[in-house]
């Protein structure tokens, strides 16, 4: 009686935290791919492929197998499935584990728990669960969420098998755990930081375990079960489905995927130097402490929102209480631990080490992407907190072990115990949901990825090779074209979009599957008859090469160096042979060591026709494109490489059609959607695209804006330069739509209010600079304000002097209001116009008493000055404001000088 209604409350209690974490994380998962690896994941589990090393095998199976078996209408949420139910497990073995340690201790041995310890195991567990790092990984197609589940249910077969020791079948709990951590080499390594602590483990509990020999040899052979869903690697890679990452189509190819040899290696000297250290010159122990302070960093993220987010003050100062208030009771929970059992204190804190600190050493990462120190290079592509997730998920069961304690000190005292305790508990184990809902963990509605793949694959023409950066501009297209078909690449029919992404194009595998999808190129014939055909022989005779010289080619020509001694790398090579290629021409030596710029020049010529299409993405790095930077003609989001030569090429044409038919931007103008820094950079993008396309129309409907002159734009507007400026609003809007980050959108305003004015709608600008709200304003919209006062005043010669009188008293409050903004930034926007209005309606005196109100401020003066001298060169108005200076300080010679030269040439 007394174990049913032991394990009715263990059954419970896992519920009601599977429950809870399950309940949420459904709510929060994304719903379709995010960026990062989870388009890879993602498509090579919907068409069994081979993904990035080390290969992945197992998830990509389990991922299949979700794909199969679960209703979601997309494919991409049915194996962000897999992430959830692995979190929500997570979290309830979690809550068994502090419960079998919970037990262990002397004073609760041979006796039930009480409902109080319970509560605390569920509370601790939750909070676990909504840990930033951990929340934020269990709601994408991810590998850590699985990890954490395989050491949560290890820690927990450890304990069980302590505590069944002696009875029948008793070991299988260690072989289960043996099964498990083979069939993890498939997915990620991180369990594998379990072994150390559970083997000191059964060392202090039971060594003679290990004398079992028919134990270890069936763990031997559940190992080799285990590990070998790698198979599955070699055999799909031999099948060549559409992504076959490094093609470990042979054993030696294969081991080269589970070695990460695509990435390099450092050794195990390589720890000695620490990536910190490469260009700040820090010795090792301070570039060790840096490493170990993002860490801590990554941390403080986990249960608040400050130093993650952008707070006010008294959030940051909760943030910061709070925080200091869960490290201190962890602390004291370790302190708890060691005293009341020191074997699963060993068996728990090894893991803690070796997954907190232990990882800072291991992995020796470069600094953080948000590291406010600009000294701080070289930096990581992105943030790397999830690294660490097992760490700060099994920090809660440190909380665990000290809100027991406290529990257990006020045990006699129900009021403290029941009242306080237990509602403290509570309060830390739902903190983390309530600061991190409104985080990037919340994928609710997040479509950004997704739509952002859309439009990169729409803006490219049919039959096209389409060249990409790296992850985010590569993965999510990969997902769009082998899950959704949409775009997928078909040389025979010259149908669709081939990706070829930078970040791949310097490894030989990726080269050959290129080639191989029907892109052209030859790295044959450039090579006929030169050095390296002579070495390819040599070794054929000698070693028995067996590889087509092509294929020997790419595998063995990392790089090449041009005639005036610049290194091109493979990708590069490649570029140019599908350059030469496509159109039909042989490539030559020659042409690939030719001078980039004599490239160019003698083979992207007016005539340019290649037989596919050739895009760049507008996310690639200048580096990969600098060299034909003056040929490329920006469509959507990707530049087509033409004949014509020019700068800052557009075809404004194909891009209206496109953002009227094809493009999608369903998550990225809801502001309910968290964007991270990744999707940051996707606005940012859209946000210059817009205003790129949108000052091409306006240059086409106003050939000149400055000085801008109303009276002949308003003569000379057509109806089709009418459509185009309409057209160029539309696009600026846009950009206002797709951010609440205003200060990037200054410029944008700036052109939109000359687009309203010159269209005679300039209410319709007054009520969009109305709709900023409170706390986003910024003085330069209070200036753009007043400005379109001050224009109007100026270009429309037929006001009546009434009129006249209205609008100049419009602006005139409008520039005055800034100057009450803090800044002195703000309050030049405010002389600057106050000047330009008194010197356009002759308010002489108005215009004297601003300057030498201006001339108390001397750096806010200079600025003016510069303004109108540098920028505006209204050579009037430099006099005037020099001559007022030299008033008050006639021994400034500089300034005396310089009037003398404008007053000379006026």
């Amino acid at each position: 009686m007394f174990f049913k209604k032991f394990i009715r409350k263990e059954v419970i209690g896992f519920f009601s935290v599977f429950v809870v974490l399950f309940s949420v994380y459904l709510y929060t998962i994304a719903p379709t791919v995010s960026l990062w690896d989870c388009g890879e994941f993602i498509a090579c589990s919907h068409i069994l492929g081979v993904p990035h090393p080390p290969g992945t095998p197992f998830y990509v199976l389990m991922g299949r197998v979700f794909d199969i078996l679960f209703p979601f209408k997309e494919v991409a949420k049915r194996i962000n499935f897999l992430s959830i139910l692995a979190g929500s497990v997570a979290g309830g073995f979690l809550y068994l584990v502090v419960l079998k340690v919970l037990s262990r201790f002397k004073e609760n041995k041979m006796s039930e728990l009480p409902l109080g310890n319970h509560l605390i195991a569920v509370f601790s567990s939750i909070g676990a669960g909504f840990c930033f790092s951990v929340w934020n990984n269990t709601v994408e197609a991810e590998v850590y969420s699985i990890s954490l589940l395989i050491v949560a249910i290890g820690i927990w077969l450890v304990l069980q098998w302590d505590d069944n020791r002696g009875k029948l079948g008793n070991n299988n709990f260690l072989l289960l755990l043996v099964y498990l951590l083979a069939l993890s080499f498939g997915i990620h390594l991180l369990p594998f930081l379990l072994v150390p602590g559970a083997l000191l483990f059964i060392i202090l509990v039971d060594w003679k375990v290990f004398k079992n020999p028919k134990l270890i040899g069936t763990a031997l052979i559940l190992i080799v079960i285990g590990v070998s869903t790698y198979l599955y690697l070699i055999i799909r890679a031999q099948a060549n489905p559409a992504i076959n990452e490094s093609n470990p189509a042979t054993w030696a190819k294969l081991w080269e995927v589970i070695m990460r040899k695509q990435y390099g290696s450092e050794g195990i000297l390589g720890i000695f130097v620490r990536h910190t250290s490469w260009e700040t010159n820090y010795d090792f122990f301070r570039g060790l402490w840096e490493q170990i302070k993002i860490f801590f960093r990554y941390f403080s993220w986990q249960f608040f929102p400050y130093p993650r987010e952008t707070t006010n003050a008294l959030l940051r100062y909760l943030s910061v209480f709070g925080t200091s208030m869960y490290v201190l009771f962890g602390l004291w929970g370790m302190v708890v631990h060691f005293k009341k059992d020191r074997k699963t204190f060993y068996l728990i804190f090894i893991l803690f080490i070796l997954v907190t600190i232990g990882l800072v050493v291991y992995l020796n990462h470069e600094f953080s992407p948000s590291d406010p120190n600009p000294a701080h290079q070289p930096r990581e592509p992105r943030e790397r907190d999830y690294f660490w997730i097992v760490g700060f998920f099994f920090f809660m069961f440190y909380v665990a072990m000290a809100l027991y304690w406290m529990h257990e000190r006020f045990k006699k005292n129900k009021v403290i115990s029941s009242y306080c305790v237990l509602p403290l508990s509570f309060i830390m184990g739902f903190i983390p949901l309530i600061s991190n809902i409104e985080s990037h963990a919340n994928r609710r509605e997040n479509w950004i990825a997704h739509d952002y793949a859309h439009n990169l694959l729409s803006s490219a023409d049919e039959n096209s090779v389409f060249f990409t950066n790296g992850d985010n501009d590569t993965f999510p297209l990969w997902f769009l074209q082998e899950v959704k078909g949409f775009r997928k690449f078909d040389s025979v029919k010259k149908k669709g979009v081939r990706v070829a992404c930078f970040a791949l194009m310097n490894t030989e595998w990726y080269i050959k599957q290129m080639k191989e999808s029907g892109i052209p190129m030859d790295f044959d014939t450039p090579f006929r008859g030169t050095y390296f055909e002579s070495v390819y022989l040599r070794g054929k005779r000698s070693k028995g090469i067996e590889q087509e010289f092509e294929d020997w080619i790419i595998d063995n020509l990392p790089y090449l160096k041009t005639n005036d001694g610049k290194v091109i790398e493979r990708k590069e090579i490649a570029t140019r042979l599908i350059i030469l290629c496509s159109q039909g021409i042989n490539p030559t030596y020659n042409d690939l060591i030719m001078r980039s710029d004599s490239f160019v020049g003698k083979y992207i010529k007016d005539d340019f026709n290649p037989s596919v299409n050739i895009y760049f993405s507008s996310t690639v790095s200048p580096s990969n494109k600098d060299w034909i930077q003056d040929h490329l003609l920006l469509e959507g989001l990707a530049y087509r490489l033409v004949g014509k030569r020019g700068k800052n090429m557009m075809d404004v044409s194909r891009f209206l059609d496109l953002f009227e038919n094809e493009l999608k931007f369903n998550s990225v103008s809801n502001f309910d959607v968290y964007k991270g820094p990744a999707a940051e950079r996707i606005v940012r993008n859209y946000i210059s695209t817009f205003y790129q396309f949108g000052l091409k129309l306006m240059d086409e409907a106003i050939s000149s804006k400055k000085p801008l002159n109303l009276s002949k734009y308003k003569k000379s507007l057509n109806e089709e330069k009418k459509e185009k400026l309409k057209s160029s609003a539309v696009l600026f809007k846009k950009a206002i739509d797709v951010t609440e980050d205003y200060s990037l959108l200054i410029p944008i305003f700036n052109e939109l209010r000359i687009v309203y004015l010159v269209l005679g709608k300039s209410d319709i600008f007054i009520a969009l600079i109305n709709e900023i709200p409170e706390d986003k304003f910024l003085s330069e919209f209070q200036f753009f304000k007043g400005q379109l006062f001050l224009d109007e005043l100026m270009f429309n010669k037929d006001f009546t002097e009434e009129k006249k009188q209205i609008i100049a008293q419009k602006a005139e409050i409008e520039f005055k209001k800034i100057l009450g903004f803090s800044e002195d930034r703000e309050k030049i926007n405010a002389y600057i116009g106050l000047l330009d209005l008194y010197e356009a309606i002759g308010e002489k005196d108005k215009k004297d008493i601003l300057t030498a109100e201006l001339i108390n401020y001397p750096k806010i003066f200079s600025s003016v000055f510069m303004y109108n001298y540098d920028y505006k060169k209204d050579t009037a108005i430099s006099i005037y404001l020099l001559k007022k200076w030299l008033e008050v300080n006639s021994y400034d010679k500089k300034a005396k000088l310089l009037l003398d030269s404008l007053a000379t040439h006026f």
